[in-house]
């Protein structure tokens, strides 16, 4: 595929969705789609007629893209892939599908504040399934897979997908937050002097490290 057909197709996802995360206007699929095959066309390659002709080839082909091939765009310049965007919705569900849009929400944003951090990885499904963090990724007897979850909970995971998506169109802010706990247990770790409380939402009490 040419440097204009891929160009195309990223600057076209990454625009119809809520422009990058940016609280802006955001032009109808179509026009932005038109908008941006020319601008490729006229700025990537000289020879403007073969440029137009794949520009307008991709840009019909994006508009029928579906939503596990546009990446979602970050407003920090994080792009989500269908890997990361996995990886968020199981371990919403599996953390926090019995806590409310705003409990679901924190967890989301402990998730974010780690890809942030430089004590964790830099993906979002590296976080996830890093070694001994979300205790769901290794006990037995939880969905890890998304039709699994869908599964058991279909109602549940049609809300949780729904506000994951929602957050990442938003933006993926994160929230401050690093670690979290249910109140139902105690860990040695919240009693480190590098922790501290940053608040308690629902069934979970959150933390920031005051050092890696």
């Amino acid at each position: 595929m040419g440097i204009a057909v891929q160009l195309t197709k990223i600057l076209v996802a990454c625009s119809l969705l809520a422009g990058c995360a940016l609280n802006e206007s955001v032009p109808s699929p179509s026009t932005a789609t038109q908008q941006i095959a020319s601008e490729v066309a006229n700025k990537v390659t000289g020879d403007s007629s073969a440029a137009a002709a794949s520009a307008t080839s991709a840009a019909s082909a994006s508009e029928t893209l579906t939503a596990s091939e546009v990446k979602a765009c970050k407003d920090n310049g994080y792009v989500f892939s269908q890997k990361d965007i996995d990886a968020l919705i199981l371990n919403a569900f599996n953390e926090a599908r019995g806590e409310s849009n705003a409990g679901i929400l924190a967890v989301l944003g402990v998730t974010m504040a780690r890809v942030d951090s430089a004590c964790y990885p830099d993906t979002v499904h590296d976080v996830v399934y890093q070694r001994k963090q979300f205790s769901w990724t290794w006990q037995r007897g939880t969905p890890r897979t998304l039709a699994a979850a869908k599964a058991i909970e279909p109602k549940t995971y049609a809300k949780v997908k729904a506000l994951v998506e929602n957050y990442i169109a938003q933006g993926a802010k994160p929230n401050g937050s690093l670690l979290y706990h249910a109140k139902s247990v105690n860990p040695s770790w919240s009693r480190s002097a590098s922790i501290e409380r940053t608040k308690v939402m629902g069934s979970h009490i959150f933390y920031d490290h005051r050092r890696c």
